[in-house]
């Protein structure tokens, strides 16, 4: 979860530096949305793992969570490159 809100930060900052360029700008905003998806995939599994969730609770948020994301074309991620 660190790295997610360590690259959100760094992308907030970027999009003020590049205000104006259209282009870089959409770009930015997608990998926004993208880390922002990505971020509550990894808080729900945190607060699973951490016992906060039940597994039942867990699996019916990750199931809506889905089917809302893939709703609004959020999903597929697009996949890391190492």
């Amino acid at each position: 979860m660190h790295r997610i809100e360590a690259e959100q930060d760094d992308v907030l900052a970027t999009l003020q530096l590049v205000r104006g360029d259209e282009p870089l700008e959409s770009r930015l905003y997608e990998q926004l949305v993208d880390l922002l998806v990505e971020g509550m995939f990894v808080e729900l599994r945190q607060q699973h793992l951490s016992g906060d969730l039940p597994r039942e609770a867990y699996v019916d948020e990750l199931t809506a969570l889905a089917d809302l994301c893939r709703g609004a074309g959020l999903l597929p991620l697009p996949s890391r490159e190492a």
